[in-house]
């Protein structure tokens, strides 16, 4: 079974500011960047989380029970 990497989730990162949340060998969080567009807040996110991880990825969008995350990178 394999695992991700690195994930890319949509949550509260404190009490009032929404935003989004990466995990993994890496972890940080950051405020919503567009909160009237969420296709351009998504793309944000993703070049955001890049520029932490160091490296493009090849983000997987997986939506279990109603919640959605991006997933990239495998670990056995």
């Amino acid at each position: 079974m394999s695992f991700a990497l690195h994930t890319l989730t949509p949550a509260w990162i404190d009490v009032d500011v929404y935003g989004w949340e990466l995990t993994g060998d890496v972890a940080d969080c950051h405020e919503t960047f567009h909160a009237d567009d969420s296709n351009a807040d998504i793309e944000a996110a993703m070049d955001w989380a890049e520029g932490i991880i160091g490296t493009r990825q090849d983000w997987r969008h997986i939506r279990e029970r109603g919640f959605d995350r991006w997933e990239a990178g495998t670990l056995a």
